[in-house]
C-alpha cells in the first residue's frame, strides 16, 4: 500500500511521540509510508531524527498553518495584539465559506494527482484542525477508490453555538467521507457524543497508543541533559507548559512534599509557546520552590530522564485523553503518580503502577508522592506492574497492525 499520514499541529508533544512510534513499528516493509504535515510544525525536525523506517516527507505551507500565524516566528511580531487579533479574526471570518471550500478543492486535486491509495489523518482532538477534517473530505471527492481513516487524541468538546450549524454541516461530510475513526481511549470516544453528526456512526475503533522498546531506542550517552542517578530523589514531569496540563496544581503539592524530603528536586520538560512557561516560573518563585524546582525547554531524550527518575508525575486538570508519559513510564519502569482526568485512569487502570489522585486534591497528590518516596519497596514493586503492563498492553507492534489492518478495510 501507498499510505499518506496526513496531520496538521503547532505544539511539540504526544502527537510526535505517536508518529514516531507508528512509523517506527511498521509491520509491513513494503509499504511506501509518506507523513504529510504543516512546515511550520517546530516538533518536525524531532520526529525526522527520531524515525528509523524510510518514510517520505512532504512538507505543506499555508497562510493559517504558518510560523508566523501560529505566533511561533522568532521576532515575536505575531505575539503583538495587533497581530493575533488579526489572525484570529480573519480566521473565524473565513473559515467556513472560505477556507473550508478551498482546502477541500485544493486537496482533492493534490490527492487525485498522488500515487497515494490509503489516507490516515491524525488530529491532535477534534474538531482540532480545519486543514485535517478537508483532507478526509477530499480524498473522498478525488475519485480514490478507498475511504479515509480519522484517529484523533483528545477530548472533542460541544461546538460554540455561533458556529453549530457550520460544525454540524462538516461533522457530517467527515462521517460520510471516513471507513473507521479511531480514538486512543474509551473517554475519549464518549465525547464524540458532543457532536450529533456522529450519533449514528459505527466504525469506531479505541486503539490504545503504544511505544517502542526503550532498550531498541539508541540513547543519547552524550546528551547535555543533567545526569542523575536512581539515588538521586527527583521528579519528573514531561508536558507542554499549558495550564491544563496541571503545573500551578503540581507545585501546590511539591510545597508539602519538599517539607519532608528538603533535598528533593523536580525536572519539568515540555514546549512553551509566550508566556506559558513564564507563568510557571513565576508560581515556582511565588511558593518559594526555586531551589527545587527545574523548569526546562522541549528534549526528545525523554527514555533517558524516565530510566532515572523517582516518579513520573502527570497533574493534567483536563483534557487529557490519554497521556502517552504514562505508557513511557511504564516501559521504563518508572512509578507513576497522575490525576484522575480523562483516559489517564483507564491507561493506568488497576497495574498497579502508580496511584490516581483527584484533580482538585494538591494534598492527596502529595500524600500519593510521598508514599512512594517513604518505600522502596513499593517504588520498585510500581515498577515491576508498570513494565509487565507495557509488555502486555502498550507495544507499538500491536498498535501499528491494528491500524494497517484497518487501513486495508478502508
Amino acid at each position: 500500500m501507498n499510505i499518506c499520514i496526513y496531520t496538521e499541529n503547532h505544539l511539540k508533544g504526544g502527537v510526535d511521540t505517536f508518529l514516531i512510534n507508528l512509523i517506527n513499528a511498521w509491520p509491513d516493509s513494503n509499504d511506501v509510508l509518506t507523513l504529510s504535515c504543516n512546515a511550520s510544525h517546530p516538533g518536525l525536525e524531532t520526529i525526522l531524527q527520531k524515525v528509523r523506517h524510510t518514510v517520505r516527507v512532504h512538507k505543506y505551507y499555508r497562510f493559517y498553518a504558518s510560523k508566523f500565524a501560529a505566533r511561533q516566528d522568532k521576532r515575536g511580531i505575531g505575539e503583538l495584539f495587533l497581530v493575533k487579533a488579526y489572525f484570529v479574526f480573519t480566521y473565524r471570518m473565513l473559515q467556513y465559506p472560505i477556507l473550508f471550500p478551498w482546502y477541500v478543492f485544493s486537496l482533492s486535486l493534490k490527492f487525485r494527482k498522488s500515487d497515494f491509495d490509503r489516507l490516515l489523518v491524525v488530529n491532535g482532538g477534534y474538531p482540532a484542525s480545519l486543514l485535517c477534517r478537508s483532507a478526509i473530505v477530499a480524498w473522498r471527492l478525488s475519485g480514490k477508490n478507498s475511504l479515509a481513516i480519522l484517529n484523533f487524541h483528545s477530548s472533542a468538546p460541544l461546538a460554540p453555538n455561533r458556529y453549530k450549524v457550520f460544525e454540524d454541516i462538516i461533522d457530517k461530510m467527515v462521517a460520510k467521507s471516513t471507513s473507521h475513526i479511531i480514538t486512543v481511549s474509551r473517554n475519549c470516544l464518549d465525547t464524540l457524543s458532543n457532536r450529533p453528526a456522529f450519533n449514528f456512526y459505527r466504525n469506531f475503533h479505541v486503539i490504545h497508543n503504544g511505544i517502542e522498546e526503550p532498550s531498541k531506542i539508541d540513547m543519547n550517552h552524550d546528551s547535555e541533559l543533567p545526569k542523575k542517578s536512581k539515588k538521586d530523589l527527583y521528579l519528573l514531569m514531561l508536558a507542554t507548559y499549558e495550564p491544563r496540563k496541571g503545573h500551578k496544581f503540581l507545585l501546590e503539592s511539591i510545597q508539602i512534599v519538599s517539607k519532608l524530603f528538603p533535598n528533593l528536586k523536580l525536572s519539568i520538560y515540555g514546549y512553551s509557546t509566550g508566556y506559558q512557561k513564564e507563568f510557571v516560573a513565576n508560581e515556582v518563585l511565588r511558593l518559594g520552590l526555586e531551589n527545587i524546582v527545574e523548569l526546562n525547554d522541549f528534549t526528545s531524550d525523554t527514555h533517558n530522564l524516565l530510566r532515572n527518575a523517582t516518579i513520573l508525575v502527570a497533574p493534567s486538570q483536563e483534557y487529557e485523553s490519554f497521556n502517552l508519559t504514562i505508557i513511557e513510564a511504564m516501559a521504563c519502569g518508572t512509578p507513576i503518580v497522575t490525576t484522575d482526568v480523562g483516559g489517564m485512569p483507564e491507561v493506568l487502570g488497576d497495574s498497579g503502577a502508580g496511584s490516581i489522585c483527584p484533580k482538585d486534591d494538591p494534598v492527596a497528590f502529595a500524600h500519593a508522592i510521598l508514599e512512594i518516596l517513604n518505600s522502596e519497596a513499593l517504588a520498585i514493586r510500581m515498577g515491576l506492574n508498570g513494565r509487565q503492563t507495557y509488555v502486555d498492553k502498550y507495544s507499538a507492534n500491536g498498535m501499528s497492525k491494528k491500524y494497517r489492518n484497518l487501513l486495508i478495510q478502508a
